[in-house]
């Protein structure tokens, strides 16, 4: 079977510096979240799934901070932001 692909747009927009906090950090969050429990639900901490979600984490975390700052940039000059998030989604039989 060929892999199947599609595509949605979850954010799209042009949005204030606090909305823009709202959309982009709250996505943010809720990744970092699902990694935690991923974490606490794991009997192996040496698992490469708990491995997997610790780095993901630490790279969520990164990237909420760079976001932070992007955010305080427009806002202290009075910029608005364009948000354009599309997800794109591969459907396929793992071996």
């Amino acid at each position: 079977m060929d892999p199947i692909n599609n595509s949605i747009k979850l954010v799209e927009g042009t949005y204030s510096p606090i909305n823009s906090a709202d959309v982009l950090l709250s996505l943010i969050a809720d990744k970092i979240k699902f990694h935690n429990l991923q974490i606490l639900s794991s009997k192996d901490k040496n698992h490469p799934q708990v491995m997997h979600a610790e780095m993901r984490i630490a790279e969520l975390k990164a990237s909420r901070d760079f976001v932070t700052k992007l955010i305080l940039q427009a806002r202290d000059q009075g910029l608005h932001m364009k948000i354009d998030g599309i997800i794109n989604i591969e459907m396929f039989k793992q071996n």
